[in-house]
């Protein structure tokens, strides 16, 4: 992670945030695109984290010899670590 990009955490926050201000209905047009944009850059940002969690997590296992399985919950199949 570079210097000065937001954590996981901060990113999932302000896309909570987003969501939360746009699902109010309160903005006019240009503010609203402006949120989501920001909330795409945020979703974006906590995918590419979660990946890299996900990645280290198999390598860690297969460098340790243990066996376990990663479950992609949005699909609900079981994914073997290798």
């Amino acid at each position: 992670m570079a210097d000065g990009e937001p954590t996981f955490e901060d990113a999932l926050k302000q896309l909570e945030s987003a969501v939360g201000t746009l699902e109010s209905g309160n903005l006019p047009l240009a503010d609203a695109l402006r949120l989501f944009e920001e909330g795409l850059r945020a979703s974006n940002l906590c995918r590419a984290r979660l990946e890299e969690a996900k990645q280290r997590v198999e390598v860690l296992a297969a460098e340790s010899g243990n066996e376990f399985r990663l479950t992609d919950l949005d699909a609900g199949e079981e994914q073997r670590a290798e």
